[in-house]
């Protein structure tokens, strides 16, 4: 049995936009939240200040948590995750530093070419994991939805 990795994923919703890790593969580009996996000794917060600088290029202030999402990789047919056949995503909103523009941290990951603010017109034909990310744009909407969302892709 494999281990399950846990990780922490940074919602952060400004002014109408979300920011994403724009990322390419072989099939095109894709956008995913800012963050990845925990490492030993770290809390959450902890690992989504570290990926942040790394994905980001700046910390962030980790505020509450949102959401908890799982992948079980056997059953979707994208992930990009390599390390894990199981990770639980811990999705918390985030405040970024006044002036920070975009750009990609010095530790960003392999597929990732860039960092970008999306809104509600550029999410609709982009590639976006989790797909229900494209509506986090709408902070309202939160409180409406289970704090667990299950194995959803």
């Amino acid at each position: 049995m494999g281990r399950i990795r846990m990780a922490a994923k940074a919602v952060i919703v400004e002014d109408g936009r979300i920011l994403l890790n724009h990322c390419r593969d072989s099939s095109g580009e894709w956008y995913a939240l800012p963050g990845g996996g925990q490492e030993q000794g770290e809390t959450l917060a902890e690992t989504l200040v570290r990926e942040c600088r790394e994905e980001i290029g700046t910390a962030v202030e980790v505020q509450r948590l949102l959401f908890v999402r799982e992948i079980i990789v056997a059953n979707h047919s994208f992930t990009y995750l390599e390390e894990a056949a199981h990770q639980v995503e811990h999705l918390f909103a985030c405040q970024l530093p006044d002036g920070y523009r975009p750009h990609c941290g010095p530790g960003a990951d392999a597929a990732q070419i860039g960092v970008r603010w999306m809104d509600r017109s550029a999410l609709e034909g982009a590639r976006v994991y989790p797909r229900r990310s494209r509506e986090l744009i709408d902070p309202a909407l939160w409180s409406e939805w289970p704090v667990y969302w299950g194995d959803l892709e």
